[in-house]
C-alpha cells in the first residue's frame, strides 16, 4: 500500500511525522492521515517525493527500487549523480569465460580507503581482469560490473583492507550503502548516507580513526555501488 511505503521513506530518512510533514509543506495531522491510510496521498505530495529522488513507480506499485534510477536522477538534477566518467570506464565490459564464469575488467584507478586518491585521467582501464563465478554478481547487469584495488585502512571495520579488490556496479544508486565515489575529483570507497532534503551527503569510514564528513551533493559523484570485495588477508 502507498501509505505503508511513504512510512518506509520517512523511516529511511530518520524523521518524525512532524519533521517529515514540515519538509513536505504539510501539517503533522495531514501527514499522519496519509501514513495511516485515512486519506489518499495527493499528486502534489507524490511530486514532492519524486523531487527528493523517490521512484513513483515503487511508491505506487511497490516494485523496483525506492530511488529513481541513475539516468533519471542525472536528468532531473536530483541530489544523486551518476559518474561523469562512465563513458570512459564503460569502454570494456565483463566477458564470459568457460564453465559459466565471468571475467570482470579491473580499472587501474585505485580507490582510497583513507585520505583520497586523485582520479587518473589517462589509461583508466588496465589489461587485467578478475575471474569470478557468474552468480556472484546477480541480479546486476554484468556489463556494468568493474573491479578496482583498495588503498588505505579506513574501511577495515568491515574487513576491507589495503590491497583488497572491490567489485562495484557502475551507475547503481540505491539508497545508503558502500559506494565508489569521487569528491572534488578525489576517489574513495566509503559508506555514504544521503539527505536529499538538505542536498547533503555524509561520507563515513568504518574505522574510528576517521571522522565522518558531510558535503554538498554537487561535490560528490557516485561512480557505482559496491556489491562485494575480494579480501587480501593482511596477517
Amino acid at each position: 500500500m502507498v501509505n505503508e511505503r511513504i512510512k518506509i521513506v520517512r523511516d529511511h530518512f530518520g524523521l518524525s511525522q512532524k519533521a517529515f510533514g514540515d519538509k513536505l509543506g504539510i501539517t503533522q495531522t495531514t501527514y499522519a492521515n496519509y501514513e495511516s491510510g485515512k486519506a489518499n496521498i495527493p499528486d502534489s505530495i507524490k511530486t514532492s517525493l519524486a523531487e527528493l529522488g523517490i521512484d513513483l513507480n515503487w511508491l505506487i506499485t511497490g516494485t523496483g527500487s525506492m530511488f529513481i534510477n541513475p539516468v533519471s536522477i542525472q536528468e532531473s538534477d536530483s541530489v544523486y549523480k551518476t559518474s561523469k566518467y562512465k563513458s570512459v570506464i564503460g569502454s570494456l565490459m565483463t566477458e564470459e569465460i568457460p564453465d559459466g564464469g565471468l571475467s570482470i575488467p579491473i580499472i587501474t584507478q585505485k580507490l582510497s580507503a583513507g585520505p583520497g586518491q586523485p582520479w587518473t585521467q589517462d589509461d583508466i582501464i588496465d589489461g587485467e581482469r578478475l575471474p569470478i563465478i557468474s552468480r556472484f554478481i546477480k541480479p546486476w547487469n554484468k556489463d556494468r560490473v568493474f573491479a578496482a584495488e583498495v588503498r588505505g585502512d579506513s574501511m577495515s571495520g568491515i574487513q576491507m583492507f589495503d590491497g583488497d579488490m572491490v567489485i562495484f556496479v557502475r551507475g547503481e544508486v540505491e539508497g545508503d550503502g558502500i559506494y565508489v565515489i569521487t569528491v572534488d575529483d578525489e576517489v574513495y570507497v566509503k559508506r555514504v548516507a544521503f539527505n536529499p532534503f538538505d542536498r547533503k551527503v555524509t561520507i563515513k569510514s568504518e574505522n574510528d580513526r576517521y571522522d565522518p564528513i558531510t558535503v554538498d551533493a554537487d561535490r560528490i559523484t557516485l561512480v557505482g555501488k559496491v556489491i562485494g570485495w575480494l579480501h587480501h588477508h593482511p596477517y
